[in-house]
């Protein structure tokens, strides 16, 4: 009996003694050599709202979006010219009071499936600009990240801010100031304790 009570009061020490190590340990100790030793980061500020309307590049891509709207609509006017051409004869004709009820019927027929062509065509026109329009966004963004990031690193500014309508947020950060990974090893060590407290809890 004394042999297990002993046992038991050498894993309770044990335990105690990783419970103190977590609580007290350095919280410094997974952090940069920059936040450790207390540098002071330069920090800058752009208004990207004029970024949006005065980086040339932007307003390059915007105008090829521009082109490819008008090129598409183009196209579609070009490929259902013959299909309107078609629909202006099949209502002339049902209108003209020569056609039988067969007839008319055909042209009605006819009709819906000249309007689901034309709205297939309009809708591939519209899928096509959409996947356009992101693939233009998706380059603006990775230019635009490789040119600030460029700039901050010939400027040595260690973080770019956003400041406008287009949304606050970090533009750029150095690596040296990303907290991520030890403030998630900090609120983890702390669910630990805390799940440890609670279970010490009668």
């Amino acid at each position: 009996m004394n042999r297990l009570v002993g046992a038991l009061l050498v894993a309770l020490a044990l335990w105690c003694i990783g419970l103190t190590y977590i609580v007290v340990r350095n919280p410094t100790e997974a952090l940069s050599p920059e936040l450790q030793s207390g540098k002071t980061p330069v920090i800058a500020f752009v208004h990207g709202d004029s970024i949006q309307t005065g980086y040339a590049f932007i307003a390059s891509q915007e105008q090829k979006l521009f082109k490819a709207v008008q090129d598409a609509q183009s196209a579609i006017e070009l490929d259902s010219s013959s299909l309107q051409a078609e629909v202006q004869e099949l209502i002339a004709f049902a209108n003209s009071g020569a056609a039988t009820a067969e007839e008319i019927q055909m042209v009605q027929q006819r009709l819906g499936e000249i309007e689901s062509q034309l709205v297939g065509m309009q809708q591939a026109g519209t899928n096509a600009l959409a996947a356009m329009e992101v693939d233009l966004q998706a380059e603006v963004t990775r230019r635009l990240t490789d040119e600030v990031r460029a700039f901050a690193i010939e400027s040595n500014i260690d973080m770019v801010l956003n400041w406008g309508q287009s949304g606050e947020g970090v533009l750029y950060g150095s690596g040296g100031w990303d907290v991520t990974q030890p403030l998630l090893n900090f609120i983890n060590s702390r669910l630990e304790t805390n799940d440890s407290k609670a279970l010490e809890t009668p």
